[in-house]
């Protein structure tokens, strides 16, 4: 039973997605009385904290009805897309279930991200209100613009009573933007009945409850947020939004003080925390009940150690792309494979989610044929934000039901499960971020001068870096990519290797040999500490110093 239900009449009557089978059947509250039931229970109850501000439930209804309330007297209303200039902060919740209770569209973009990019999405979004947490001069040339000094001064005025604007199912829930192949970023459409329908599907996984205490490290850009962060806070569970340097000491010993109990962590930051494994004992987690990773293929080993440290706690595995609403497929490690080299498989599809392998055409069913994943059923998105062409090109509908083709090679295995085996196009997966790597290509064509370009992922001093080679007659033309980039992408999308090429090289066919020019460039980079080439007529590739210098 979950907290306060010690009696039938004095138990918490929580959202129908709670583990107890008393809750099933109720009707799912409005966005934006996500945390009310919770505040109205518990209302003194930590809700979350940040590491420098932390809220109960009361206090984030409060403020997001207290922001509800002055949104509406700014025009915002059912539809209209209210964005978000985000960061790991306490306060972006109440940002988007105040955005809800006004029936509007949550939008959280990167605030990290170049101004250029920023003012590009808020050009196409048209939003009716700009909301950031810093004071940066506005740059959106449309929309209420509203920076940290206001916003900390409208939501510690006054409490302003709002009346919920329940959205139909069929309304946009939120907004996700991922990179683009075209070079133009897709902004992945949610609707309430694909956020609605995901919160029951996962948390029959997630088993969160309101004892649960959660630690949340996706940044609120990124889709795993709503996972992590607004799926527990319904439910009256605590969430620590860690803020801190990703560093393995410091994450295992914020997860030892907050006693955390449900540990979600992208397979980047998983390897960090694990840090050698010899950490991973009972005593440094004597709270943990679940261990899930994701977002990017994870070293078995990894996952080996937490089962073989926790034998108790449940270690899963999942898939998810942004247009499949979050997490769509997943696999609990029951007993660890010491011999598995390949890694663990996603698993099989939640409920409500339909999976099916295809290969020209045609469902596979026998195990180790390889083809795409299509994904489909009640989280398949509405489509991309004002692409109705691109939309098309990856919606398709299969007996009756969406599908979304997700470019992602899989398989079965001996037991039916399906196991990840890389990608049909140039898209990649770096801690968790999903990047298109024709995103970046297309930037540098941009730059005049530049001939042809060359973008893929090579190792360098153990990890996967993004790489690049950019051929030009002038070696200057180099400079002023770098600076594009810079300007127009954000920080994770950069190149970490850059290489420039005097000649062209092409294959057969005409196209670009990327796989000429990577090869040389990979194996320069694993032979050196720098991180800039000149790749030279004869097959060499020369490092050079900052200045350019071999």
């Amino acid at each position: 039973m979950t907290q306060g239900s010690a009696t039938a009449d004095s138990r918490v009557a929580l959202p129908p997605w709670s583990i107890d089978p008393a809750d099933r059947e109720r009707p799912a509250p409005a966005l934006g009385d996500l945390v009310r039931t919770a505040a109205a229970a518990w209302p003194d109850r930590p809700a979350l904290h940040d590491g420098r501000l932390g809220l109960t439930f009361a206090e984030l209804e409060r403020r997001a009805t207290t922001l509800a309330a002055w949104l509406a007297g700014q025009g915002v209303g059912p539809g209209d897309r209210v964005a978000i200039l985000a960061e790991k902060s306490a306060l972006v919740p109440v940002l988007a279930v105040a955005i809800w209770k006004c029936g509007a569209v949550y939008v959280p973009l990167d605030g990290t991200a170049p101004v250029p990019r920023l003012r590009g999405l808020l050009g196409r979004l048209d939003p009716r209100v700009v909301l950031a947490l810093d004071d940066r001069e506005p740059v959106a040339e449309n929309g209420r613009w509203v920076g940290r000094t206001e916003l900390d001064g409208i939501l510690s005025g006054p409490a302003r009573e709002w009346p919920t604007v329940p959205h139909g199912p069929d309304a946009t829930a939120y907004i996700i933007f991922t990179s683009g192949s075209t070079g133009e970023p897709k902004g992945v459409e949610i609707t309430v009945a694909n956020l609605v329908a995901y919160f029951g599907n996962h948390n029959e996984v997630l088993r969160f409850t309101p004892e649960s205490r959660v630690f949340s490290l996706s940044p609120f850009h990124f889709d795993v947020s709503i996972e992590d962060t607004l799926l527990p806070l319904s439910l009256g569970a605590f969430v620590h939004q860690f803020r801190g340097m990703h560093a393995g000491a410091v994450m295992r010993a914020v997860i030892t003080r907050e006693r955390i109990t449900h540990l979600i962590a992208v397979s980047t930051l998983l390897t960090m925390i694990t840090e050698g494994g010899k950490h991973v004992t009972r005593e440094n987690f004597p709270r943990l009940e679940m261990v899930m990773t994701g977002a990017e293929v994870c070293d078995p080993g990894v996952i080996n150690v937490w089962k073989d440290g926790l034998p108790e706690v449940r270690v899963i595995n999942v898939y998810g792309p942004t247009e499949a609403t979050i997490v769509c497929v997943a696999h609990e490690i029951e007993r660890v494979d010491p011999e598995r080299v390949a890694s663990y498989p996603i698993g099989r599809p939640l409920r409500g989610v339909v999976a099916r392998i295809m290969d020209d055409g045609t469902e596979v069913h026998e195990p180790d044929r390889v083809g795409e994943l299509w994904i489909g059923g009640e989280q398949v998105m509405r489509g991309y934000y004002g692409q109705p062409e691109e939309t098309a090109r990856r919606v398709v509908e299969v007996d009756g039901v969406r599908h979304y083709r997700t470019g992602d090679l899989c398989s079965y295995d001996e037991n039916g499960d399906i196991v990840f085996r890389g990608r049909n196009d140039d898209e990649v997966k770096l801690a968790g971020r999903r990047i298109h790597l024709g995103e970046i290509r297309q930037t540098v064509l941009s730059c005049p001068g530049v001939e042809r370009a060359a973008v893929a992922l090579v190792q360098r001093l153990g990890h996967d870096v993004i790489a690049l080679v950019v051929m030009a007659p002038d070696r200057a033309v180099v400079a002023d990519v770098e600076k594009r980039l810079a300007e127009l992408l954000p920080s994770y999308m950069l190149p970490t290797v850059v290489a420039w090429s005097p000649e062209l090289s092409v294959s057969s066919t005409g196209k670009t040999d990327e796989k000429l020019l990577m090869g040389r460039l990979a194996d320069a980079a694993r032979a050196s500490s720098a991180t800039r080439f000149v790749l030279t007529a004869d097959g060499d590739a020369e490092p050079v110093d900052e200045d350019g210098h071999a």
